[in-house]
């Protein structure tokens, strides 16, 4: 018996035989490459089954074939929306299907991955990047020449970032931009109405014993179901689940089947049919800051005005309040009109009064999820809709710092 401590882990061997093997490969095949490394018995299918569901990395692919999530990335090709930040700064911001995309290894174990990448820009150099942190969610570190070569091909946060996986187990990747003009929005739509029908199917079958499916397993299972093999990509997971599926999302847990806000009305027609981009969903944490945000102003505003992070209980103290600072010329107040006329031109402005009571609800909400940790159902609702109307990032009424790296964050779907 002492002799089997030398034999390598079901575990192990899975492992190893999956990440060394580019194509699937059948439960019977691996018991058979397991032989003829340690000894194995009657339970050895179950062994080889429980370790698979150890392995993020081990995507089923069909009925009784799993493929490894590094290996099953090549070719596939994903979208991501350009926002001001990124931009500006260089930083992609990721969520959890193009943290998949970008680090595959990193949700076995949820630790931080320190490998560089190469990142081909189309027209442009090749990039080294590597995992960040940028304001508590994760993000792919481009820098300054990212930047540059964004702005030499004019792009705008109306454009798409193609990304194309050459290498994923050697770290190899593709970017070109698409603008706006030229995306295919017959096709995308119909890439989008696939993505969610196989997203309901991944989910409802979901036969572990919990309330949801993480959206980071859902994202690589969506990869092994080569759900973005297609040469044009559907348009961002979050988006796509949200405005074509049946799934709910449930904070900072995953995707279900069951809707959780039982007071939202269930004869709501699904919005299968809409055009992408013509209703963005704030599900995705920095979508709304992606089209709604000038950095420029937002540096300008919480550095210069003294207004951030003012408590509720100060607004009425004149040295603080806003309303008496030139009139209507408060800064806060000119780059909402200013963001009402780019980005929602028509809709009636609200008064200089207005505005700040309205921003003051916003804080107040703010500070509530800050010291209790969370918000009921219709407070963050109402935060999510007063951050639409004023455009405002409640990121920011905490504090936030652009320029400001800190590795401490957590990650947002660790929250």
């Amino acid at each position: 018996m002492a002799q089997d401590r030398h034999y390598p882990s079901y575990f192990t061997c899975v492992a190893e035989i999956l990440s060394n093997s580019r194509t699937p490969l059948s439960v019977d095949a691996l018991v058979s490459r397991i032989a003829n490394r340690r000894p194995v018995g009657n339970g050895a299918r179950s062994a080889v089954y429980q370790a698979i569901n150890r392995l993020y990395q081990a995507i089923p692919v069909g009925h009784g074939r799993f493929g490894w999530l590094s290996c099953l990335l090549r070719d596939q090709r994903f979208r991501h929306p350009l926002n001001r930040y990124e931009i500006k700064k260089g930083n992609l911001l990721l969520d959890e299907l193009e943290h998949a995309v970008f680090f595959p290894q990193f949700f076995q174990a949820h630790q931080p991955d320190a490998r560089l990448i190469s990142v081909e820009l189309m027209g442009g150099p090749t990039l080294q990047a590597h995992a960040d942190i940028e304001q508590g969610t994760w993000a792919l570190r481009l820098g300054r020449a990212f930047v540059q070569w964004v702005d030499q091909i004019g792009g705008t946060t109306q454009d798409d970032l193609l990304i194309h996986v050459q290498d994923a187990v050697g770290g190899e990747y593709g970017i070109r931009l698409q603008p706006k003009e030229s995306r295919q929005e017959d096709q995308i739509r119909n890439r989008n109405a696939a993505l969610s029908r196989a997203a309901e199917l991944i989910v409802s079958g979901d036969r572990k014993a919990r309330k949801a499916m993480p959206a980071w397993e859902l994202a690589a299972a969506l990869i092994g179901q080569k759900m973005y093999s297609d040469d044009i990509p559907p348009d961002d997971m979050h988006f796509v689940l949200h405005e074509y599926s049946r799934l709910h999302f449930l904070d900072d847990i995953g995707y279900t089947t069951e809707r959780q806000d039982k007071s939202a009305d269930e004869s709501a027609p699904l919005r299968r049919d809409l055009p992408p981009r013509e209703e963005k969903s704030l599900k995705n944490p920095f979508q709304f800051l992606a089209e709604n945000w000038d950095v420029d102003r937002l540096e300008q505003f919480f550095q210069g005005s003294g207004h951030a992070g003012i408590s509720q209980s100060e607004w009425g103290r004149s040295e603080f309040s806003p309303l008496d600072a030139e009139g209507e010329s408060c800064e806060a107040y000119q780059a909402y009109l200013s963001d009402l006329e780019e980005y929602s031109p028509g809709t009636p402005a609200l008064d200089h009064m207005e505005f700040h009571l309205l921003e003051a609800e916003l804080e107040m909400l703010v500070s509530l999820e800050q010291e209790f940790g969370f918000l009921m159902p219709e407070q963050e609702r109402r935060k999510n809709e007063l951050a639409e109307r004023l455009f405002i990032d409640p990121d920011f009424l905490l504090g936030g710092d652009w320029d400001q790296d800190d590795p401490g964050d957590v990650p947002f779907w660790n929250n």
